[in-house]
C-alpha cells in the first residue's frame, strides 16, 4: 500500500513537527470502491435510488453513475500504480467533484447526514493531493486520514444532533423520543476520540483499537437504525462499509502495506480485475437497461390498448344513457305537456333507470315542467341541456351542476315529440359521473376523464397508493397533440369516439415494471457476488502470469548471492519460457567463464605472489647492494684523495684522479639513491619536521648544485618571493628533491642552455618551479616520468647516465610531504617544467622581505 502523506501542520511556527503525518492510501481504497460500488448499484438498478436526493440529479443520475464509477476506478489505479503528481491531481478532483454533488443533492434535500458525510469525504480527497513538508513514512499504526475523517464525520454528525435537536427527519430520531440524544452523544464521543488518536504523535496500542472499534461499532449502529429501513444504499455504504472498514483499520493497514504494489502481480491483478469488472457492470447495465426499456414499451402498449377501451366502454355508456332518454322521451311526447301528468311518468320511469340521479322536462322556454329525483338542476344547466339538444343530433351531452351538493353532474338532454310530430319540450336525464367511473375502473391503473376542456368528469385509481400526476389541463394538451408526461408513471391517452372527452389511463412505473426491476436486483445481487469472483479470478491469471517471472528473478537473486544451481518452473507462455531458456543458457555460460576466471584468478594469485616475492628480494638485493658497495667506495674515496695530496703529479696522472674522483662522487649519489629507494619502499623512511623558509631551501639546493650546472655551462635563474614561505618540513630531505630536479634539467639540457627555478605562494600552498631549456619529453613517457626505473630514450652511451630512481624519489618524498608534484612538457625539443606544490605553514617572524635574484652562469 502507497504511503502518501498529507501535511497537518498548522502554520509555520510552534505547530511545525508537532502534528504527525497523515497515510492517504486508506482514503483512495476506501473512496474508491465506495464510487464503484455505488455507481455500479446505479447503473444496474436504478429504480433503487428514487429518493428525494436522487430526485434533484433527475436525468442526470445514470451520466453520474457513469462518472462515479470512472473516478472511482481511478482512484484504485492511482493507489497502485502511483503516477505522476498531474495524474493523481486530476484523478483526487474527479473523485471530489463526484462527492461534492452527491452532498449538494443531499443539501436540497435537507439529508443532513449525506451532506456532512460527502461534504468532508470530499474535501478529505482533495487534501490528499497536498505536498508533504516532511519527508519520510507515516507510522503503520495509527496517523491515518480516512480514519481522521471519519471521527469527523461521526462528531459532526452527533454534535449537529446534540446541538439541533429535531433536525433529523428519520421515524426513529422524533424529538419527543430519547434515541436521538442517545445517538448523537455516541457518534460525537467516539468521533473525537478516533480524532485525538489520530491526532497524537504515538498513541497507546490499546487505546487506538479502543477507538478504531467504539467509532466503527457508533457508525455501523447508526446505520442499522437511519439507512437500513429506509434502504438507503448509499448510507449503508457509508455508515456500514465504511464503519466496518473503520473497526479493522488497525489490522487492515499493515495488511496492505505488505502488498507490493510496485510488483508486476499486484498491478497485473488490479488491471485484470478492473476490466473484467467493469465488462460485468457494463454488459448487466446495457442488457438490463435494453429489458427494462422493451418493458415499457409492452406496458405502454397495453395502456394504449386499455386507454382505447375505457374510451369506447365511454361512448357505449353514454349512448346507452341516450337511448334510454329518447325512450322516456318517446313517452313523454304520447303524454299530455301538463305537470301532473309528465312527474307521474317521470317518477315512475326514475326507479327503472339505474344510475340516474334526476329527470326533468323543460319547455321550448327552458321553463321546468316535470322533475323527479333528490336532484335540483339549476336555471343555468336546463338552460344548457335545452341549448344541447336544439343542436342537430338526437342526443345532446352536457355538464350540470347540483345546486344543493354542488357536484357535477351529467346530462342526457332528448326532444320531446308530441303526436303531431313537433318538438314541443326537452327531457333531461342526470346521473352522476361516479356511475361513469364505476365504468372505467381499471386495476391496477389510475383512469381519468376529462372532457377535453380543461374539466374533470370522472377518476378512478383501481387501486393504486399513489394519486395521479397528471399536470392541470392535460385534456387540453391531449386535444392539442402534445401529451404531456406522467412524472414517476407509464400513462396512454385516448378520446372518446364521437365526443370531446379524453381518457388518461396511469400506471406506476414500479408496479407496472416490477418485474424487471425485481430482475434488476436480482442481477444486481448477482453481479456482488460474481465481481469478487472475476476480481479472484484477475489475481489467480496475474499470478500465474507472473509466478514464473518472479521464480526467474529468485534464481538471478541465487545466482547474485552465488548459488547458480536454483531451479527454474517451465511456463506455458512463449515470452516467458523464451526469457528462461535464455538465462539457463547465460548462466550455463556464466558458470562456465566464473570456473574460467577462477583459474586464471588462481595463475594471477601465483604470479602476483610470485612477483611480490621477487619484488621483495629485488628489494632486499638493492638494500644489500648499496650497503656493500658503500665501503669499497669509502676505501676507494680516501686512497684518491690520498692520491690527491701527493706533491706535483704529473698532469696525466692528475687528471686521472680528478676522473677518479667525480666519478666516486657520481658512484655515491647512486647508492645514496639506492639506499633512499629501499627505505621507502619498506617504509622505513623517516621525515624530521621543524619550522623552515623555503625560500632558503631553494638557495641551498641552488648552491649545492652550482658546480654541476656550472660544469656543463648552464645558465641558472633563481626568482625568489619577498617574503617568506614558511613550512613545517625535513630541510634535508626538501634540499635533496629541488637538488635531484635542478640535476635532471642540467643532464638534459645541452650546454649554454637555460635552468630557471621560481617559487611563489598560491593561496594556502608553495610552489616551486624548475623549468629548463633541454630535450624535452615525449607525450608518452609523461604518465610515467616518476615511476622507478623509468628513463626517457638516450642512445648506446647513456651520457645523461643515472638509474631512472631520482624522479621517483622526488615524488615519494613530496609526497611524504603532503604536497604534490608535476611534469610538463610539449614535447620533443621545447623542454620541460617541473611543478613542486606544497602546503604552507605558520612561520615566526623576522624572515628577510627581499626579492631575491641570482644569476649565474
Amino acid at each position: 500500500m502507497g504511503q502518501d502523506t498529507i501535511p497537518t501542520t498548522g502554520g509555520a511556527g510552534g505547530l511545525r513537527g508537532r502534528w504527525p503525518r497523515l497515510s492517504a492510501a486508506s482514503l483512495r481504497w476506501a473512496v474508491g470502491l465506495f464510487c464503484g460500488f455505488i455507481g455500479s448499484f446505479i447503473l444496474v438498478a436504478p429504480h433503487q435510488f428514487v429518493g428525494p436526493p436522487f430526485a434533484v440529479m433527475g436525468r442526470f443520475t445514470a451520466a453520474w453513475a457513469a462518472a462515479s464509477v470512472v473516478a472511482g476506478y481511478a482512484l484504485l489505479a492511482v493507489a497502485v500504480f502511483r503516477p505522476r503528481r498531474t495524474v493523481r491531481v486530476a484523478v483526487h478532483a474527479a473523485a471530489a467533484l463526484v462527492l461534492f454533488s452527491l452532498a449538494f443533492c443531499f443539501y436540497q434535500a435537507a439529508a443532513w447526514t449525506g451532506l456532512i458525510c460527502y461534504g468532508v469525504l470530499g474535501f478529505g480527497i482533495l487534501s490528499a493531493v497536498l505536498p508533504a513538508r516532511r519527508p519520510g513514512p507515516p507510522e503503520v499504526l495509527g496517523h491515518d486520514l480516512f480514519a481522521l475523517l471519519m471521527g469527523l464525520i461521526a462528531a459532526a454528525i452527533g454534535g449537529v444532533m446534540v446541538a439541533l435537536s429535531g433536525i433529523f427527519r428519520a421515524p426513529f430520531l422524533h424529538p419527543n423520543r430519547p434515541n436521538e440524544l442517545f445517538y448523537g452523544m455516541l457518534l460525537l464521543l467516539s468521533g473525537a476520540l478516533l480524532c485525538y488518536v489520530q491526532a497524537r504523535r504515538h498513541p497507546p496500542r490499546w487505546l487506538l483499537w479502543c477507538a478504531h472499534l467504539s467509532s466503527g461499532a457508533a457508525l455501523i449502529a447508526f446505520g442499522a437504525v437511519s439507512a437500513w429501513p429506509r434502504s438507503s444504499w448509499t448510507g449503508i455504504a457509508i455508515l456500514w462499509g465504511f464503519g466496518g472498514a473503520v473497526a479493522l483499520l488497525p489490522w487492515l493497514r499493515p495488511a496492505l502495506a505488505r502488498v507490493d504494489t510496485g510488483a508486476l502481480n499486484t498491478r497485473l491483478s488490479l488491471a485484470l480485475a478492473t476490466a473484467m469488472s467493469v465488462a460485468l457492470i457494463l454488459c448487466v447495465a446495457v442488457v438490463t437497461s435494453r429489458e427494462e426499456g422493451l418493458s415499457a414499451g409492452q406496458a405502454q402498449e397495453t395502456l394504449r390498448v386499455e386507454a382505447g377501451a375505457r374510451a369506447q366502454a365511454v361512448r357505449d355508456y353514454v349512448e346507452m344513457g341516450g337511448a334510454r332518454a329518447a325512450a322516456v322521451a318517446s313517452m313523454a311526447g304520447r303524454l299530455p305537456l301538463a305537470t301532473a301528468v309528465q312527474h307521474r311518468l317521470l317518477a315512475e320511469s326514475l326507479p327503472v333507470l339505474r344510475d340516474m340521479a334526476a329527470l326533468a322536462i323543460v319547455d321550448r322556454e327552458a321553463r321546468l315542467v316535470a322533475r323527479a329525483g333528490e336532484t335540483v338542476l339549476g336555471e343555468s344547466s336546463l338552460r344548457a341541456a335545452a341549448a344541447g339538444e336544439a343542436r342537430p343530433r338526437a342526443m345532446a351531452v352536457q355538464l350540470g351542476i347540483d345546486e344543493v351538493s354542488r357536484q357535477p353532474l351529467l346530462l342526457i338532454s332528448a326532444p320531446v315529440i308530441d303526436l303531431q310530430g313537433r318538438n314541443t319540450a326537452t327531457l333531461i336525464m342526470a346521473f352522476r359521473p361516479a356511475a361513469l367511473g364505476r365504468r372505467i375502473a381499471r386495476p391496477g391503473a389510475i383512469v381519468s376523464l376529462a372532457d377535453g376542456y380543461g374539466r374533470m368528469i370522472a377518476r378512478r385509481r383501481g387501486g393504486v397508493a399513489s394519486d395521479s400526476a397528471l399536470p392541470a389541463g392535460w385534456d387540453l394538451r391531449v386535444r392539442a397533440g402534445a401529451p404531456p408526461d406522467a412524472a414517476g408513471n407509464l400513462v396512454s391517452f385516448a378520446i372518446v369516439p364521437a365526443f370531446d372527452w379524453v381518457v388518461a389511463v396511469e400506471r406506476p412505473r414500479r408496479a407496472a415494471l416490477a418485474g424487471v426491476e425485481r430482475g434488476r436486483d436480482l442481477a444486481f445481487w448477482l453481479l456482488v457476488l460474481v465481481v469478487p469472483l472475476a476480481v479472484a479470478a484477475g489475481i489467480l491469471a496475474a499470478r500465474r502470469i507472473t509466478r514464473p517471472l518472479e521464480t526467474l528473478a529468485d534464481a538471478v537473486g541465487e545466482l547474485a548471492a552465488g548459488n547458480p544451481s536454483a531451479p527454474l518452473e517451465a511456463s506455458r507462455i512463449s515470452e516467458v519460457e523464451r526469457l528462461s531458456a535464455a538465462f539457463r543458457e547465460m548462466r550455463d555460460r556464466l558458470a562456465e567463464r566464473t570456473r574460467e576466471s577462477e583459474r586464471l584468478a588462481a595463475e594471477l594469485r601465483a604470479r602476483a605472489e610470485a612477483l611480490a616475492d621477487s619484488d621483495r628480494r629485488k628489494d632486499e638485493f638493492l638494500a644489500m647492494l648499496a650497503h656493500e658497495l658503500r665501503n669499497p667506495l669509502g676505501a676507494i674515496s680516501t686512497a684518491s684523495y690520498m692520491l690527491g695530496q701527493l706533491p706535483s703529479p704529473e698532469p696525466p696522472f692528475a687528471r686521472s684522479i680528478a676522473i677518479i674522483q667525480r666519478q666516486i662522487q657520481h658512484l655515491v649519489r647512486l647508492v645514496d639513491d639506492l639506499l633512499d629507494v629501499s627505505r621507502i619502499t619498506r617504509g622505513k623512511i623517516e621525515l624530521r619536521r621543524e619550522p623552515l623558509d623555503l625560500v632558503a631551501v631553494v638557495r641551498n639546493a641552488v648552491e649545492s648544485t652550482r658546480s654541476f650546472t656550472e660544469a656543463r655551462g648552464h645558465q641558472v635563474r633563481l626568482a625568489l618571493p619577498a617574503e617568506p614561505l614558511p613550512l613545517l618540513a625535513d630541510a634535508t630531505r626538501l634540499e635533496q628533491v629541488l637538488a635531484n630536479l635542478l640535476r635532471n634539467s642540467a643532464k638534459f639540457t645541452s650546454p649554454d642552455g637555460r635552468i630557471e627555478i621560481v617559487a611563489r605562494r598560491d593561496g594556502g600552498m608553495a610552489v616551486v618551479t624548475v623549468r629548463d631549456t633541454g630535450v624535452g619529453i615525449v607525450p608518452e613517457l609523461l604518465p610515467r616520468i616518476f615511476d622507478l626505473f623509468t628513463q626517457g630514450s638516450q642512445g648506446l652511451d647513456r651520457s645523461a647516465g643515472g638509474l631512472g630512481i631520482g624522479l621517483t624519489l622526488v615524488r615519494t618524498l613530496v609526497e611524504l610531504h603532503g604536497g604534490q608534484v608535476e611534469a610538463r612538457s610539449d614535447g620533443p625539443g621545447r623542454g620541460s617544467e617541473f611543478i613542486v606544490r606544497l602546503p604552507l605553514a605558520l612561520l615566526p617572524a623576522g624572515t628577510p622581505n627581499a626579492m631575491s635574484q641570482v644569476e649565474s652562469g
